[in-house]
């Protein structure tokens, strides 16, 4: 710790040897949180007050986000895009320990100031123009199912709800239990089944994993019929998605 605000700390500070906490240590710890406090406050002023000074120079300064925030793929799409507006880029981290409105106050400034000189719909309207800038430039790169859109793609769905409905009750038409396949006797849904596969802009689909979880150990000797049935069910919508693009 090279930290100057820390220099001075003692060794109970870091580690406590009981699972109580001392009187000392919890008046410690309330010292040192309120010190923090102080370094943050002072910290959030002098960035706010660079940045005011910078905006009355018509300097407006786009932030990407990075830690627990949503990502985007088209960030360099989206740095072209704002250059038409003379708007600069730069990037800041943002942690879960310090509270959200005494980090990054430069950035929100500046953020705000976009959003009261270009709109409130600005930077959305921009990010979404440049994630389709970013697939049209990579036609052919996989993507995570959680990097796409929530729309199904079901044939007659509308919703994600739909489809988790309907991929179940397709599935079901094809499969059934073995006849001596143990049950739970209140019905819980202990054991499960999933498929992670690639699906590609053809139809075709690619590198099917399929996992398998019983609640009963005796139910895994029926691991590899209920394997062998979704990878046949996979095999049929493949074949049906083909024979409507030749109809």
């Amino acid at each position: 710790m090279k930290n100057k605000r820390f220099e001075n700390k003692s060794e109970s500070f870091y580690s406590v040897k009981s699972d109580t906490i001392s009187d000392s240590l919890k008046m410690e710890m309330n010292k040192w949180m309120v010190e923090e406090k102080k370094y943050l406050d002072s910290a959030c002023q002098e960035e706010t007050k660079r940045a005011n000074d910078d905006i009355r120079k018509n300097k407006l300064v786009f932030f990407h986000y990075f830690g627990m925030v949503e990502q985007y793929k088209g960030n360099i799409e989206m740095n072209e895009l704002l250059k038409k507006y003379n708007i600069e880029v730069d990037s800041a981290l943002t942690y879960c320990m310090v509270p959200s409105n005494l980090q990054n106050c430069y950035a929100n400034v500046m953020s705000k100031e976009i959003d009261k000189r270009f709109g409130s719909k600005f930077i959305d309207s921009l990010r979404n123009v440049a994630e389709i800038k970013y697939i049209k430039k990579n036609p052919d790169k996989i993507f995570r199912f959680e990097e796409c859109d929530w729309v199904s793609r079901y044939p007659g769905d509308k919703s994600y709800e739909e489809f988790s409905k309907s991929y179940e009750r397709d599935f079901w038409k094809n499969v059934e239990y073995p006849d001596d396949f143990e049950y739970r006797k209140d019905k819980d849904s202990y054991s499960s089944m999933g498929a992670n596969f690639i699906l590609y802009k053809t139809g075709k689909i690619s590198n099917i994993k399929i996992d398998v979880t019983f609640h009963n150990k005796k139910n895994y000797k029926y691991s590899s019929y209920f394997i062998n049935q979704t990878c046949l069910n996979f095999y049929f919508s493949e074949k049906q998605d083909r024979e409507s693009e030749i109809m």
